[in-house]
């Protein structure tokens, strides 16, 4: 009862403020016209059914706009300030000079048209606001600045777009999704730009040189024409008369294009006549991040979050979810805090972004196994026959239409329920001190046996000796250690200093020509089965290189079933430890110059040195810093020790999630460009001084779509406002040039077709701005993978 008086009120207060004191206002404004917020608030058209002026919004601010003010729902169908809305007491000015001009209280100007002098305003019948010079001449107009919404009589040019709303009538800044008549091909599209372009909906209508999306004032029908005939059709009934009716066509915030009519005799809602998408769980990412789409009525899309995921927003279920259980990163993967939830009659929306695996001749339990055991995949669909598994964060989840197949959706949810607060595992205390006491009889086993075995004879007596080089260590300039050698110099495997894809590395200190020097020994597991020559010509290979970006390779361990590289420690750790610091970010310089060592060692590994090296794992963890903050890339070389044949994928070696490139999924060979495509991820994180992904981002100012990086770097691109990216990083905005020119290069490094990468050469020649960066395919370019969702119009 308390929410409807709420709503009544708000109505009425919207209702006077709107009509305000417009009665008998002229349609004609002249210069020194003008309006105020919460007083004279808007200038009518002559017939009365279009509204310019304040509309009000939430909180007593308002936006100036463009309505239909003679129906009881005062629906808005332009606004200049969505995104900015403006307070009481604001004013709109048609200036003595002819400028019109939003002025803020606090004095702040918002200049509306283009600078040419106007001599008067109008408010037209059809919908139009339209400055004229002292000629009658059009200098502007509402209808060439769309926002939501397109009218009869205005038409929708190559280039143009509409945004939804973020909320319906609740809030009215830009939200997800985009309609574009594109203005490279022609083709219309509807997408969810703030999530790397996933297009959903598209009218083919490609090639053509000039296309117009024409909203026909004596028909009320839309439809797509070029220089000769119409070329898609969408409006195929309207009922008549035609002026009987108020007509719109909007882009909703859940993400469907309609067109709509009014009764302008007793009417009581906007009816649909025509929509693009004819079934509302077929959006992309209309739910958001770790959203769940349902559509009882297949009218409109209801959100909800799945077990063990809570709203970002409860007053706004479509933003998404976010787990209520962190989500592990890989190097801290355990299966045993996650369970897999099964969903029939549910599915996700196949998208090149998200997809990772699909393994073939599957049954149910083998599906819920692969992904339950891989870090690296948080959904799955499963028909019965396939398994197709899904990276996080997942999007598209949806309650599936009937279907002859057997559609299952698999959640991987993080429980919680095995770690403490403090992150440690819960165990009762009689299984912790069954634990111990078996720890503690182990331990003293083995001392006593250590003890035995270093002083046996025969111990002393290799221990005496001195390793002598073979004719191996000669030719590739390394040492060979014994295992006993690197045991005893990391004090038996004590010291770990992390973990990673290709195995453990443990800190020491060795004795070398009279010095010591501190070490990094890599204990390599899962190596694949080959013999000594094998593994030596691998070996051969890395001690090969030399470069200042390259972290040195000293030795190696070849004994028995031991294989461990040996390397120079590098002191200050990990690029990922020194550049997601929460107490303070490294400065823009010192960030530019890690990037560009990264890149110059790339470059060696690709094209400089004797024997082409693919990493096949850029990341943060994979670059070192030395005493001196260089960075050094590490790791380089180790896929080949892992799988034999480099040009070809495998599951046990195929880079980090959000690092991989799209054909490591999809089985293609695999070639220099999958480090570009990692380099152009790490290059946002470096520049950006945040993660590829953040899965439990949540703040006040985030609806869930900064979530990814490069989806958010590319949709900040397509509206102009990449420096929303860096707002809070006063450095990089004083570099912003030399940040947008490398926020660029990254995009063009991302790119899902590697034939449209660039070399590593090409990069460092962009970076450095010796060439110019062109505009990246990603920002225009729309990705269509499976047609087959869109409507059957099409």
């Amino acid at each position: 009862m308390a929410a409807i008086v709420v709503m009544l009120v708000w109505s009425l207060l919207l209702a006077s403020s709107l009509h305000g004191s417009h009665a008998t206002t002229p349609a004609n404004k002249t210069l020194g016209s003008s309006l105020t917020s919460g007083a004279n608030s808007s200038w009518p058209s002559p017939s009365g059914d279009f509204a310019f002026g304040f509309y009000p919004v939430a909180d007593g601010y308002f936006l100036l706009g463009i309505w239909f003010d003679k129906i009881p729902e005062k629906t808005l169908v332009w606004s200049h300030n969505r995104n900015t809305p403006a307070p009481i007491q604001s004013t709109v000015n048609l200036t003595l000079d002819g400028q019109f001009v939003l002025i803020y209280p606090n004095g702040t100007e918002d200049r509306i048209n283009n600078g040419e002098a106007a001599s008067s305003a109008s408010m037209q019948d059809d919908g139009n606001f339209v400055l004229r010079n002292s000629f009658s001449t059009v200098l502007w107009q509402s209808f060439s600045s769309p926002t939501d919404t397109i009218l009869p009589g205005q038409t929708l040019n190559m280039g143009q777009r509409l945004y939804s709303n973020a909320n319906g009538n609740m809030d009215h800044s830009t939200g997800r999704f985009m309609l574009e008549l594109q203005n490279f091909d022609g083709n219309m599209v509807l997408s969810a730009y703030r999530f790397a372009d996933r297009g959903y909906w598209y009218t083919g209508t490609i090639n053509d040189k000039i296309v117009r999306l024409v909203f026909n004032q004596s028909s009320s029908f839309m439809y797509l024409v070029n220089e000769t005939a119409t070329i898609y059709s969408m409006t195929n009934n309207v009922p008549r008369p035609i002026n009987d009716y108020y007509h719109r066509a909007t882009i909703e915030d859940s993400g469907n294009f309609q067109q709509y009519i009014y009764p302008k005799q007793n009417g009581s809602k906007w009816e649909s006549v025509w929509k693009a998408i004819t079934e509302p769980c077929f959006v992309n990412a209309v739910c958001g991040v770790y959203g769940f789409c349902t559509s009882p009525d297949n009218q409109t899309a209801r959100c909800d979050c799945l077990e063990g995921f809570s709203p970002l927003d409860p007053s706004n279920p479509s933003k998404g979810c976010s787990p209520q259980a962190p989500i592990e990163r890989c190097e801290e993967y355990d299966p045993m805090n996650y369970k897999v939830v099964v969903l029939n009659d549910s599915d996700f929306l196949n998208d090149v972004f998200t997809d990772l695996e699909r393994i073939h001749n599957s049954d149910l339990e083998s599906c819920m196994k692969a992904l339950h055991e891989d870090c690296y995949t948080i959904a799955a669909t499963f028909n019965n026959t396939d398994c197709l598994t899904k990276r996080m964060p997942f999007l598209n989840a949806r309650h599936s239409l009937p279907s002859t197949k057997i559609i299952k959706a698999l959640i991987k949810v993080p429980t919680g329920t095995n770690r403490e607060k403090s992150g440690g595992k819960k165990i009762s205390r009689s299984h912790f001190l069954l634990q111990v006491g078996i720890s503690m009889s182990s331990l003293l086993a083995l001392l006593f046996a250590a003890i035995a075995i270093y002083y046996h004879p025969a111990v002393q007596r290799y221990r005496s000796r001195k390793p002598s080089p073979n004719a191996d260590t000669m030719e590739i300039s390394l040492r060979t250690f014994s295992f006993q050698e690197l045991s005893e110099a990391t004090n038996g495997f004590s010291n770990s200093l992390g973990r990673g894809a290709f195995g453990t590395v443990y800190g020491g200190v060795l004795c070398l020509e009279d010095k010591q020097i501190e070490i990094a020994v890599k204990k390599l597991e899962k190596v694949i089965e080959q013999g000594e020559k094998e593994f030596m010509t691998e070996v051969r290979v890395i001690g090969q290189t030399h470069h200042k970006n390259l972290v040195r390779l000293l030795g190696f361990c070849n004994d028995g079933s031991h294989r461990l590289l040996v390397y120079d420690l590098m002191k200050n750790g990990s690029l990922s430890s020194f550049l997601f610091k929460e107490e303070e970010r490294p400065s823009w310089d010192h960030r530019v110059e890690i990037l560009l060592g990264i890149a110059r060692g790339l470059l060696y590994l690709h094209e400089e040195c004797e024997t082409q090296i693919i990493h096949c794992d850029i990341k943060p963890q994979n670059v070192l810093l030395d005493n001196h903050n260089t960075a050094k890339i590490a790791d380089f070389g180790l896929a080949k020790l892992l799988m034999k044949d480099q040009t070809r994928t495998s599951t046990n070696i195929r880079g980090t999630m959000g690092y991989m490139a799209p054909e490591w999924l999809k089985n293609a060979p695999v070639t220099a460009k999958v480090d570009i495509y990692s380099f152009g991820v790490l290059l946002l994180e470096i520049i950006c001084c945040r993660r590829h992904i953040e899965l439990n981002r949540i703040e006040e100012e985030s609806d869930g779509d900064d979530l990814i990086l490069t989806d958010w770097v590319i949709s900040c691109v397509r509206l102009g406002k990449l420096e929303m990216v860096v707002k809070y990083d006063t450095e990089v905005l004083s570099n912003y040039k030399r940040f947008e020119r490398m926020a660029m290069v990254g995009l063009w490094c991302v790119h899902p077709d590697p034939i449209l990468r660039p070399s590593m050469k090409k990069v460092i020649q962009m970076l450095e701005g010796t060439i110019e960066v062109g505009v990246p395919p990603l920002v225009y370019a729309q990705t269509f993978e499976d047609r087959h969702y869109c409507t059957s119009e099409m």
